[in-house]
């Protein structure tokens, strides 16, 4: 394969690598509930909403999400990000991708679809986006 077919391939890898990737990652749509992701040099925040309210008896809301935020930090392998929690909470690994000058943080399914198929998933993770 020649080099010049290779160049763009490569080239937007290593845009995604170097760009900051840095900021909070939340859904690209109105969403009732989700995740918001903060990435920030190694560290990160993972955080769960919804807008959904559930109390208990004695009127008390209840928390949906017990478990989070979880904190810890992340390791950037190209465009794959390992999560490493300060609890024993495993985390699935997300990827970064760059469209349209914006970074997006996928799901594996999500990223599989992109690599397959160019289509971006609906309600995607994206920096800056406001849920």
């Amino acid at each position: 394969m020649r080099l010049s077919l290779l160049l763009p391939a490569i080239t937007a890898t290593l845009l995604v690598a170097c760009a900051s990737h840095n900021g909070i990652y939340s859904p690209d749509c109105i969403a009732f509930a989700g995740d918001r992701i903060e990435l920030d040099n190694g560290k990160f925040v993972w955080d769960k909403f919804t807008d959904q309210v559930r109390v208990n008896e004695a009127g008390e809301v209840i928390d949906r999400y017990p478990d989070y935020p979880v904190i810890g930090r992340y390791q950037l392998d190209g465009t794959r990000i390992t999560f490493h929690a300060s609890t024993a909470m495993e985390l699935p690994d997300r990827y970064l991708v760059e469209r349209n000058k914006q970074i997006y943080l996928l799901t594996a399914e999500q990223h599989e679809t992109w690599t397959a198929t160019g289509q971006m998933a609906s309600c995607a993770l994206m920096l800056g986006a406001n849920p």
